[in-house]
């Protein structure tokens, strides 16, 4: 038999169209690909009152180093009141020398309205009432998807009368002071005034129906497999030689299809872990019944849960969890209730240190502020478990800070305010893990960036210039002994730059 191919033969053979022309990257097969929807940006506040407790000095509680650097690892506690946060440490960023300068352009000695009214809004009070938006409002008008969305809401974290949660602190504020986005202290209420849009919402659309190229992609195999029998009959007609060449274009041809694997079928867009608190798991809510925190645990924890699943459900994409207990709480979560030091009603004389008979260590008040990083902790790690529209974490596109009213409640001192950032990892270029000493800031630097790591452009958050400019005048008692000592004069900016994150 003839060995000789003629051109003929070669064409009507069956691996002919296979061989006839070499592999270009030009005829690589070509896909589309549907990108998946990009999660939406968010925030959360964390507030609790009377900021670090003790100190400064030797009583100092909060501070995990002195100098920038890792946090203790996982499994060591990152310092007294933040032992908690260990389960976290890499989660987390501690910031020290915040300070709140603005409360100095009041003239006002009270020790907590001025403070309270200035703490997230940074914009000059009158006196000790508040006339700015809060950080939450201000990010929330941002991040909302539309004006039918909840810009922002701010939910009781601890058992309290509703005027105490909402009026008293002055905290959480809208344009020019105005109340704020509280929504019902009641865990009950609080789910059906979130929720009942979402639990009679219609169920999700059906996937859509597969394209044509959907479907041409799905049935695209190998090119050698496809030919597999029409290729070994035809070679076995060759010679030797010719076997060799053809083998060695196969191979060829199949080192080519490695380079290009087969296209994976575009994933639908996943959806939300979207599942609404029941409102028949929750206890009834019963004040005053509750008001020595006798409840705090199964309180905090199902509070914390309505705020994850508002933004789990897109219902808001602002949220705040607001710790704010009433004047003598027990912090039974951490105490035995019958051995709590604060049961009888020496709160305010604990934290102020004045030596009354019931007066407890530091100790005890660091072991008791360290209730809310527990319950920080537990925010942080359901944040961590929920699943966002691209798969992500629902944490790793969630800005969560950790913030108080005070520096040192122990004197009302306004200065190296208790700082915590979590979420959002791409936000940190330096990473997490870490405790930050750096200059000293202003809350509004803090802020500032906080808008800034949401996608804004913001260089400075409430009022500017220095507290005389601000304030309108150089003869106002700037309240210095409140202030970091040396800091507080006239001249003193109100911004000082960005932060070392």
């Amino acid at each position: 038999m003839s060995q000789r191919i003629d051109r003929r033969r070669f064409l009507i053979g069956s691996a002919g169209s296979l061989l006839a022309l070499p592999m270009l990257e030009a005829l690589a097969p070509r896909t589309g690909f549907a990108q998946t929807a990009a999660p939406p940006k968010r925030l959360v506040v964390v507030f609790h009152p009377h900021g670090r407790v003790v100190g400064p000095g030797s009583n100092e509680n909060w501070s995990p180093a002195s100098a920038t650097g890792p946090l203790p690892p996982v499994g060591t506690a990152p310092s007294g009141a933040l032992a908690a946060l260990a389960p976290i440490s890499n989660e987390i960023v501690t910031l020290s020398n915040i300070d709140n300068i603005v409360r100095h352009t009041s003239g006002d000695a009270d020790g907590h309205a001025s403070p309270s009214a200035t703490c997230m809004t940074c914009v000059v009070p009158n006196g000790g009432t508040a006339r700015g938006p809060a950080l939450d409002y201000v990010a929330g008008l941002r991040l909302r998807s539309s004006p039918a969305q909840r810009m922002a809401i701010v939910i009781p974290a601890q058992a309290a009368p509703f005027d105490n949660s909402v009026t008293e602190n002055n905290v959480f504020l809208g344009p020019n002071g105005t109340p704020g986005n509280y929504q019902a202290i009641d865990p009950v209420q609080l789910i059906s005034d979130l929720f009942a849009s979402v639990q009679a919402g219609p169920p999700p659309p059906p996937p859509p129906t597969p394209t044509l190229i959907d479907r041409l992609t799905a049935r695209r195999g190998s090119i050698l497999d496809g030919v597999a029998a029409g290729f070994t009959s035809f070679r076995a007609g060759l010679n030797s030689a010719d076997q060799a060449r053809l083998d060695q274009h196969a191979q060829f041809i199949r080192d080519t299809e490695l380079r290009y694997p087969a296209v994976p079928p575009t994933p639908s867009p996943a959806p939300l872990s979207c599942a609404p608190p029941s409102a028949s798991s929750v206890p009834n809510y019963n004040w005053p019944d509750f008001r020595k925190g006798e409840h705090d645990d199964v309180f905090a924890q199902t509070q914390i849960e309505t705020l994850v699943q508002a933004l789990a459900c897109d219902v808001t994409r602002t949220a705040s969890l607001n710790f704010w207990p009433q004047y003598d709480p027990g912090f039974v979560t951490e105490f035995a209730p019958a051995t709590s030091p604060y049961i009888a009603g020496n709160w305010h004389a604990s934290i102020h240190g004045d030596g009354s008979p019931n007066d407890p260590s530091p100790g005890s008040l660091t072991k008791g502020f360290g209730f809310y990083a527990k319950y920080y902790t537990k925010l942080i790690q359901r944040l961590a478990a929920i699943r966002d529209v691209d798969g992500s974490r629902l944490l790793d596109n969630t800005l969560v800070v950790w913030v108080s009213d005070l520096g040192y409640g122990s004197a009302h001192y306004c200065y190296n305010y208790p700082v915590v950032l979590a979420g959002m990892k791409s936000a940190f270029p330096k990473g997490q893990g870490r405790h930050v000493v750096g200059q000293v800031n202003s809350l509004g630097d803090l802020y500032a960036q906080v808008l800034r790591m949401l996608g804004g452009s913001d260089t400075t958050f409430g009022s500017t210039g220095t507290l005389a400019s601000a304030a309108g005048s150089t003869s106002i008692n700037f309240m210095t002994q409140l202030g970091r000592p040396g800091l507080i004069t006239k001249d003193t900016p109100l911004h000082f730059g960005p932060l070392d994150l």
